[in-house]
């Protein structure tokens, strides 16, 4: 019995981290697109994780809820902030702290 419920966590903490893996992949390529879109550069290539928590989606359904950070230039000099929201595996909001414009 116990082998049972060794295997059920170890096929769950899989689940998880390709869950994870998944969304962090496509937040990073919804900073990209939202970098490009702005005509700024993004740093480092990818994105972290700053926050996950639980939520209802549209359906009443329970998604997880994770927030991203990622860094991005406007000159190459300067370093400026990002995130990225995701809803399970739904984009729901990216922002970039852009300076206003003069």
């Amino acid at each position: 019995m116990s082998e049972l419920i060794l295997i059920f966590i170890i096929g769950l903490a899989t689940f998880y981290w390709l869950s994870a893996a998944r969304c962090k992949e496509i937040a990073t390529i919804a900073a990209r697109r939202e970098c490009k879109y702005n005509s700024v550069q993004l740093l480092d290539q990818t994105v972290h994780q700053i926050r996950i928590s639980m939520s209802r989606d549209t359906h009443q359904s329970w998604r997880i809820w994770r927030r991203y950070k990622f860094d991005y230039s406007i000159d190459g000099d300067d370093r400026q902030g990002g995130e990225v929201v995701l809803l399970g595996h739904n984009v729901v909001r990216t922002y970039l702290r852009l300076p206003p414009m003069h």
